[in-house]
């Protein structure tokens, strides 16, 4: 479910939801009205105490340890359109629960100019703070339409990571179901340490790129199986000599691989509906490319079904 902005004056520590955009500040209600030779203008003193503004964020499927360790982002849309004697900028911090945050300030501009910040964090809920209000002090005046907004602060997974995700996951699957296939005493003394050792070589390069705890300890499990399995049949299992030990040595391989070809399954179906319902989420969001590259990540995935 769409979750409501909830913004916060920290005058009077109420709640109240507000749907996009949301007003940090506008002149017009805030400052005081005085006409003159040129029209209509807004000075000194402003009523600015401060505001919060909550992230969105799409919380279906949000399960499982890939996605809760996960990278995620926050991206901030504003707008700040103001016309004054002075420069008027207002202090804002965009922050995580996970300790991750970013402070600056946000000048007024003369025209109006979408523009974006953005945070990448952990699995935690964002908070967009905005304080101290300069400029408007002294010899200070403001045209109409002086107004900051939010026109949109969400919070979604970090695509080029999770997209990553989902191409090692497809990849380890592939290696997986090859192996297993391979892992039989017919395939040959000679073929099989070939296989073995290739599928060795392909997952310790792919060790270098993985940046999931999970997937990577999972990784080195089957490497520590595959490892363990071919110094086996090098030291007592030869060509054409396969004896019942060799042959339980090769079952229990397969055991293993068919114990991490289920867990990595599991992954791949888990990730794909996460990622697949946020990506329907974010159709009405402004996430640039962002959601373009997380589609990517759900057609990797959908492969593995």
């Amino acid at each position: 479910m769409k979750a409501l902005i909830i913004a916060t004056l920290s005058l009077t520590s109420a709640a109240s939801a507000y749907a996009f955009p949301v007003t940090v500040f506008d002149a017009e209600e805030q400052c005081q009205s005085r006409m003159t030779s040129q029209g209509e203008r807004f000075v000194p003193p402003c009523q600015f105490s401060g505001m919060n503004v909550y992230a969105e964020k799409n919380n279906a499927y949000a399960s499982g340890s890939l996605i809760n360790n996960g990278l995620f982002k926050t991206m901030l849309n504003y707008t700040f359109a103001c016309e004054s004697i002075r420069p008027l900028s207002i202090r804002f911090t965009l922050s995580n629960a996970d300790g991750s945050s970013v402070s600056n300030r946000i000048a007024g501009s003369r025209s109006y100019e979408p523009s974006s910040v953005e945070l990448t964090h952990g699995n935690n809920a964002s908070v967009l703070n905005f304080s101290e209000l300069s400029g408007a002090t002294g010899f200070q005046a403001m045209k109409p339409g002086c107004k900051l907004e939010v026109q949109q602060l969400v919070t979604y997974p970090e695509p080029r990571y999770f997209n990553q995700v989902a191409t090692h996951l497809v990849s380890f699957n592939v290696h997986l179901e090859g192996m297993f296939a391979q892992a039989v005493p017919s395939t040959g003394h000679t073929n099989l340490l070939t296989a073995i050792n290739n599928t060795i070589a392909s997952l310790e390069f792919m060790q270098f790129d993985v940046e999931d705890e999970i997937l990577a300890a999972e990784l080195q499990d089957v490497l520590s199986d595959l490892s363990s399995t071919k110094t086996y049949l090098e030291s007592n299992c030869g060509t054409g000599s396969y004896s019942s030990l060799c042959t339980a040595q090769l079952a229990n391989l397969r055991s293993s691989l068919s114990a991490a070809l289920y867990v990595n399954e599991s992954n791949i179906s888990q990730l794909y509906n996460f990622l697949n319902s946020q990506t329907a989420w974010l159709a009405n969001k402004y996430v640039g490319r962002d959601r373009t590259i997380l589609q990517n990540a759900v057609s990797k995935l959908r492969t593995k079904l």
